[in-house]
């Protein structure tokens, strides 16, 4: 009966910890998780999950005092140190909310939808993947995909991914019990086609759009990445007219759950739904 420490943060690992509690093969030992002030986008808390279950929720250094046979991270943002991956008896699962080896690091969904058009590719995956020194360069075990539409936002292509991610990792339980997961690891490197890595700055100056480029021979691209930008509650795509700030999405702003970013008394910011 393999024992294993969930790492985690967003309703993704909770679902997984859900699958996890409710398998009668495998012992959760602790989760590892954020603090209760933390401030996410998300509605939700990995740790009040946890502890309505029993799990102790620790520090990453506490984890050292259990026995376990994995690590699975899931949604969890922090870099694990080479003592702590080398720690469970069979290493650390990482569940990674995009297609490896094609996309690694941050905005993935952002960056899938603003590719495909040019790459031709429009699907997007989810990796279960082992973990590494190097970030997202481990082993993959099983992939899942979803389609990309040309009417996808980056929050519809999230949660579309959330629902295949969730079934990715229910169908690879049966192969973390039986340590078939070790034997089905397969080098990145025997993957082909593109890949990208994106770190967390990757969008920054992006959001705003020249006036001029939405109209032209530019429109289609502009128009992949307003929708590639649409991800409430973060601000969205905008353009400016004169000193009004005119925002571009695929959703109403008014219906957007967002504080809009504080306004100077000339700038007022108007939704235009694509």
């Amino acid at each position: 009966m393999p024992s294993v420490a969930l790492f985690g943060s967003r309703p993704l690992s909770r679902a997984c910890l859900e699958l996890l509690h409710d398998h009668p093969e495998i012992t959760v030992e602790a989760v590892v998780t954020y603090p209760e002030d933390h401030e996410g986008w998300w509605d939700g808390s990995l740790r009040t999950a946890a502890e309505e279950k029993g799990y102790p929720v620790v520090e990453e250094a506490d984890v050292f005092e259990y026995d376990i046979d994995y690590i699975i991270s899931v949604l969890y943002f922090d870099i694990l140190g080479e003592d702590l991956l080398q720690h469970p008896t069979y290493g650390g699962l990482n569940l990674h909310q995009a297609e490896l080896p094609r996309y690694r690091g941050s905005n993935t969904f952002s960056h899938a939808i603003m590719n495909a058009r040019d790459d031709d590719y429009w699907k997007y995956g989810t990796t279960l993947h082992f973990m590494s020194e190097e970030v997202d360069e481990g082993d993959i075990v099983a992939r899942k995909f979803v389609d990309i539409t040309e009417d996808d936002t980056s929050k519809s292509l999230y949660k579309k991914t959330e629902r295949a991610s969730t079934e990715l990792f229910e169908e690879q339980l049966p192969n973390i019990v039986s340590g078939k997961v070790r034997a089905m690891r397969t080098p990145q490197s025997e993957f082909d086609g593109k890949t990208y890595f994106y770190n967390k700055t990757s969008l920054d100056g992006e959001k705003e759009i020249p006036l001029e480029r939405l109209t032209g021979d530019e429109s289609l691209a502009v128009y992949d990445k307003i929708r590639a930008l649409d991800f409430p509650p973060f601000e969205p795509a905008y353009t400016r007219i004169g000193n009004r700030k005119v925002y571009l999405t695929r959703t109403s702003y008014e219906n957007l759950p967002v504080t809009a970013p504080e306004q100077t008394d000339d700038e007022h910011p108007v939704s235009v739904e694509q």
